[in-house]
């Protein structure tokens, strides 16, 4: 049996599209191209019959309407295919950055120096804290996306549903003092309430210590934002800038200050009389 990517696959091969969800995908596009040629078809005609004769509007609206539905069922029969770039768009770009360096350099130096050289780039990158704080941020970013998608998978599975239907498209990930957030696009059949109460699945999927989905707009409520939290931003010690400004505070050693002008005093309330035990009413105790 032939190979591609969409094709049912032998043992131990990598589908990028697995055969159900083209399946599902090859329907859909059968159904775009008779709905999209049979509405272009009728449009083209309509605007050709006012300036040609009927018959050659009719013939090249036709045409018109074979064009762009088989340009519309192309779009939705590749489109699991295009997800799937999306997915690993980061990947695939820094990849794509790396060999674009080494080929550049190669064609001045020679293919050992350029390696040499990238090498040297990545050990200093990883030395200095900054560069190396923000290559693994970012790459948490990278490895939430594909946690995520492994979670609403089984989700999908788990619901009994098609899988294609549920899976939500990952718009985009950045990183913040907590952690990353994660913003999502839902997909006909899922919604926010099917999330209630899931946040320490996707904790644990997304190996996080916590994680909470919210609503990301007012107006649109596919759009969904999950912020994983790996880390307390508050629970580090973080001084103040004003005990800067006393000069006894700068040195740690100084004990705090006290004010030599006033001194210290105290109340003595053996100087206090005590108050009058009040008087009875009509004489009597």
């Amino acid at each position: 049996m032939a190979n591609g990517l969409f094709n049912r696959a032998p043992v131990g091969a990598v589908a990028i599209v697995e055969p159900p969800v083209s399946q599902w995908y090859a329907r859909r596009a059968r159904v775009a191209f008779i709905g999209v040629s049979l509405g272009c078809w009728a449009v083209a005609t309509m605007v050709l019959s006012a300036s040609t004769p009927l018959w050659i509007a009719v013939l090249l609206g036709l045409a018109a309407g074979l064009v762009v539905g088989l340009v519309a069922a192309l779009l939705v029969r590749v489109w699991p295919v295009l997800r799937a770039l999306w997915w690993w768009s980061l990947e695939i770009a820094t990849a794509a950055v790396v060999v674009a360096g080494l080929s550049l350099l190669a064609r001045v130096w020679s293919w050992r120096l350029a390696l040499a050289a990238l090498l040297l780039v990545v050990i200093a990158g990883l030395l200095a804290d900054p560069v190396r704080r923000f290559v693994w941020a970012w790459s948490w970013c990278a490895v939430d996306r594909h946690r995520l998608r492994l979670y609403f998978a089984g989700l999908a599975r788990a619901s009994g549903g098609s899988r294609a239907g549920l899976l939500p498209l990952m718009l985009w990930a950045r990183p913040t003092p907590a952690g990353e957030r994660v913003w999502l696009w839902l997909r006909p059949g899922l919604e926010l309430a099917d999330l209630d109460g899931k946040a320490g699945r996707i904790a644990v999927t997304c190996w996080a210590k916590q994680v909470r989905v919210v609503a990301a707009s007012e107006r649109h409520a596919a759009l969904v934002r999950v912020d994983i939290g790996r880390r307390d931003s508050l629970a580090g010690r973080i001084d103040s800038p004003l005990a800067l400004l006393i000069p006894s505070l700068r040195l740690k050693l100084t004990d705090a200050p006290v004010s030599p002008a006033m001194p210290p005093v105290g109340l003595n309330l053996a100087d206090i009389p005590d108050p009058p035990a009040p008087e009875p009413r009509n004489g009597r105790r």
